[in-house]
C-alpha cells in the first residue's frame, strides 16, 4: 500500500503545473456533480425526512365545507303540563295568601272583550276611538272586506348543495409502504376533490398525484401512459385535498397513484369505488 501511494505521489510531482490544475479541477467537478447527484437528482435525504401536512376538508365553490355540521333544528320551551302545574301550585308556601279566581265582593265584572287591552300591546301601541272609527268608515267607502283570505302554496326554494362522498379506496402498498384513504367528495354541482385521509407513505423526489386509466395492481409502467395529473404530493404524511377538474371521467381514471416523475417509480396506489 506504501509503495503505490509512494509511485502515485512520485507520479504526480513528475506532473507539470497545468496538469495538476487540470487534475485538481476535474476531481472539484467530480465531487460536485456527486454532491448535487445525491442532494437534488436522487434526494436521498428525502427519504429519512417526512413532509407532514394536515388540510382540513375542502371548502367547495357553492359555500359548503366538508366537515362542516348542519344547522340543528330551533327548539322551543314546552307549555307546562298540568301535572307541572299542579306540581307548581303544590310548592307554593301556604303562608302566602292565594289570588282570587272569582269577582270580588264589591262586585267587579271580570273584563269582557271590548274592555281588555289590545294582544302584546306595548306603550304607545293604544289608538282612540275617533281614529278606530276614521278607519272603519274609510274600509267601508273603499268596500274592503273584514276577512281577505290567502292560500298560497309553498315557494320553491333550490336545493341546498350537500357534500357526499362519490367514491372511495384504501391504499396499497407498491414500491413503498403506503396506507390511508382516498375518497372523492362532491356537492352536486359537478365540482369533486380528492381527499387523502390516515394517509402515510415514504418521503421521496418529485412525487406527484396522478389519476390513472391502469388498475391499481398493474406494471408500474403503465401507470404514466395515461393519466391525469392532480399535481405534486402536498406532503408524505398527513390529509390533503387536490381538486378534480370537471371533465375528468372517474370511471375511466379509477386509480389514484403516489408516482415519483423523476425515476418512474410508483409509491402507492387506490382503487376508486363508486359509493
Amino acid at each position: 500500500m506504501k509503495g503505490l501511494i509512494s509511485l502515485l505521489w512520485g507520479w504526480l510531482k513528475a506532473l507539470s503545473i497545468r496538469a495538476k490544475v487540470l487534475i485538481a479541477a476535474g476531481l472539484a467537478a467530480l465531487l460536485g456533480f456527486a454532491i448535487w447527484a445525491v442532494f437534488f437528482w436522487f434526494a436521498f435525504q428525502t427519504y429519512f425526512i417526512d413532509d407532514e401536512v394536515d388540510e382540513a376538508g375542502p371548502v367547495f365553490d357553492s359555500g359548503v365545507a366538508a366537515g362542516t355540521p348542519a344547522p340543528e333544528p330551533a327548539t322551543t320551551a314546552a307549555a307546562p303540563t298540568s301535572t307541572d302545574a299542579s306540581t307548581a301550585n303544590a310548592a307554593t308556601p301556604a303562608d302566602e295568601p292565594a289570588q282570587a279566581a272569582t269577582p270580588s265582593a264589591a262586585g267587579d265584572a271580570a273584563p269582557g272583550p271590548d274592555d281588555s287591552p289590545p294582544v302584546g300591546a306595548m306603550p304607545g301601541d293604544e289608538i282612540s276611538e275617533e281614529l278606530q272609527a276614521e278607519m272603519d268608515e274609510v274600509m267601508e267607502e273603499e268596500d274592503m272586506p273584514a276577512v281577505v283570505e290567502v292560500e298560497e302554496a309553498m315557494p320553491h326554494m333550490p336545493e341546498q348543495p350537500q357534500i357526499r362522498v362519490e367514491a372511495s379506496g384504501p391504499f396499497i402498498n407498491r414500491s413503498h409502504p403506503t396506507r390511508g384513504n382516498a375518497i372523492v367528495l362532491g356537492d352536486g354541482t359537478g365540482q369533486r376533490f380528492l381527499r387523502f385521509e390516515d394517509f402515510r407513505t415514504d418521503n421521496g423526489p418529485d412525487l406527484n398525484v396522478y389519476l390513472s386509466s391502469a388498475p391499481q395492481d398493474a406494471p408500474a409502467g403503465q401507470f404514466d401512459d395515461d393519466f391525469i395529473d392532480l399535481g405534486d404530493l402536498k406532503g408524505n404524511v398527513g390529509s390533503q385535498n387536490y381538486e378534480i377538474p370537471r371533465d375528468v371521467d372517474l370511471s375511466r381514471y379509477s386509480t389514484v397513484v403516489i408516482w415519483c416523475v423523476r425515476f418512474s417509480v410508483i409509491f402507492g396506489a387506490a382503487e376508486l369505488v363508486a359509493s
